[in-house]
């Protein structure tokens, strides 16, 4: 019975992997053909019904290609009935890539809505981590989508900035007809801003890579002749409505064919495109373009009552527009203020988790660590024992060092006075006390009692704390060195070192340090005295230090 149920278990286990990998080849295919066949996308992804999606995982990976193989199959939706899953889980959950596509089809969704302030969050948002994302083409459609919504707030520098990322990113994917598109507008915006420099150069840029597309000439035409009449000459204004009318363009030109005219002087020809102009009662823009392009024309041709009332109209639009422009950032920065308390408030409760898994986590390192430590505690006074132990074997290793190198010090010493009959009895004199000075050192070594080095540690004292002591003991030094290491110190004689400079090198000579000699000569910046030693004895800036050179001087005399 038992082997029956387990064999029942693992056949519908197998099954259901089938299923899973089956589900997520079909997923994956639909992926692949959404940027050539979006139409074959949406059939695939249609034939996936409810039950298989198991996860959440999987629901927002349909859910996302749901809404791409929607979007472009120009099935605009206005709600997130079909991505809220995947915003559920790939905006917390998700990598880059998937956030910025979520945040994109998010605002895709807003602005079928026609709430261009959410879209433009979902936008802002979705390029919060701009550069971890690796899907470079749904950043480039993202940046034009949020340039669309800075025209309609008259950004246009914003407008122009983001058009020209966006082509860069297209270029650089080989995509040359988006990367054209992209252009076209940095054309538009370099217009509206009248910087003839930029424009010309953008210009010339749309130009070659119109040359390879020959099929998007007419997308071409607009841009071109809105340059002719901005910048050009009245033969390449002539030109260019000749290239628009041949053309038949569907897209309504009259517009901008009406300001060409204006441009040439020719008014009648303004005056009949400028009639024939389609403007949609909600579309400001060209309602001041359409006033502005009347009162110039009407102004050409002497109807001075008329262009002023054209005029006073274009003044009205002006005002209506900029009242819209301001209300849309207020409501903008309401949305913006919005969302920044939404994230303030997960921030505290996030906040509040961990502080309280921190909480419990100390209670159980407490807990662990009284555990341990009576573990330790047994282990510890053995472990203390043995480097007790090694301690004492270090102290005596080095104690025996010590001792040995005071005899060679001592020995030497004593067999300089001995076997030097030209030593000067002051010199003699400085040799004894040194010798006198090494024997209690030597004693307090051996015997481990501190009043052998008593007369040592007086002398010390001594010279430390008084100025003339200080300048005796190293004159001492100079004239014990003169003995011990003539050639070392007529090496130094030799580069003109000062009185001041050679008790310097002395004190380096005994095995002190540039900072302790500082702190003995009480010098606030020794190394203003160590730089003219070491230029006197032609050491470099960057080369050997001072005190391991005048070491190696003397151990090689």
């Amino acid at each position: 019975m038992i082997i029956a149920v387990v064999g029942f278990m693992g056949l519908m286990y197998a099954i259901g992997c089938g299923n899973s990998s089956a589900v997520e080849d079909r997923l994956s295919l639909a992926e692949q053909l959404m940027e050539e066949s979006p139409d074959s996308a949406l059939c695939i992804l249609n034939d996936i019904t409810e039950s298989e999606l198991r996860g959440k995982r999987r629901k927002a990976r349909y859910a996302l290609l749901k809404s791409m193989a929607l979007d472009k199959n120009y099935i605009d939706t206005t709600t997130f009935d079909v991505l809220q899953p995947a915003i559920d889980y790939y905006l917390m959950a998700g990598n880059p890539d998937e956030r910025i596509r979520t945040y994109y089809y998010e605002g895709r969704i807003h602005r079928n809505a026609g709430n261009d302030d959410l879209a433009m969050q979902s936008y802002l948002s979705g390029l919060d981590n701009l550069n971890q994302v690796s899907d470079s083409l749904t950043l480039a459609r993202m940046l034009v989508a949020q340039a669309t919504l800075y025209y309609k707030l008259y950004q246009i520098n914003d407008f122009v900035d983001n058009n020209r990322k966006a082509a860069e990113i297209y270029d650089k994917l080989g995509k040359q007809p988006q990367r054209l598109k992209s252009n076209l507008r940095v054309l538009t915006g370099e217009i509206i801003l009248n910087n003839k420099h930029r424009a010309d150069s953008i210009l010339n840029v749309c130009k070659v890579i119109a040359k390879d597309l020959p099929s998007m000439k007419r997308e071409t035409l607009l841009p071109f002749l809105k340059w002719a009449v901005n910048f050009g000459t009245d033969e390449e204004v002539l030109d260019m409505i000749e290239e628009v009318q041949k053309a038949d363009m569907e897209e309504d030109m009259n517009m901008t064919l009406a300001r060409a005219y204006s441009k040439i002087g020719d008014s009648d020809n303004g005056l009949r495109y400028l009639g024939e102009a389609k403007i949609a009662p909600s579309n400001i823009l060209d309602s001041l373009t359409y006033w502005s392009v009347k009162t110039e024309i009407l102004e050409n041709m002497g109807d001075d009552k008329a262009s002023l009332d054209a005029f006073r109209n274009y003044s009205r639009m002006l005002e209506k527009y900029h009242t819209r422009l301001f209300s849309n950032e207020l409501l903008f920065s309401e949305k913006k203020h919005e969302l920044e308390m939404e994230n303030m408030a997960k921030i505290r409760k996030r906040d509040s988790l961990i502080m309280w898994i921190s909480i419990g986590s100390v209670l159980l390192v407490c807990i662990i660590a009284v555990v341990y430590y009576r573990y330790r505690l047994n282990r510890a006074g053995r472990l203390i024992a043995e480097g007790k132990a090694e301690k004492l074997k270090l102290e005596s290793e080095n104690l025996h060092f010590q001792v040995a190198q005071l005899e060679v010090e001592r020995e030497y010493l004593k067999n300089l006075l001995d076997n030097q009959e030209t030593l000067s009895e002051e010199t003699r004199q400085l040799i004894r006390e040194r010798i006198e000075m090494l024997n209690g050192l030597f004693a307090q070594a051996i015997t481990n009692e501190e009043k052998y080095g008593r007369d040592f540690q007086k002398y010390t004292e001594k010279i430390k704390k008084d100025k003339k002591n200080k300048e005796n003991f190293q004159q001492s030094i100079v004239k014990v060195l003169d003995t011990t290491h003539p050639k070392f110190m007529a090496y130094l004689r030799e580069h003109e070192l000062t009185e001041r400079e050679l008790n310097y090198c002395c004190l380096y000579a005994i095995g002190l340090r540039g900072k302790e000699i500082g702190n003995y000569l009480d010098l606030v910046r020794h190394y203003n005295i160590s730089s003219d030693v070491r230029r006197k004895l032609g050491l470099d800036v960057n080369g050997e230090n001072l005190g391991p050179f005048i070491k190696k001087m003397m151990a090689e005399e």
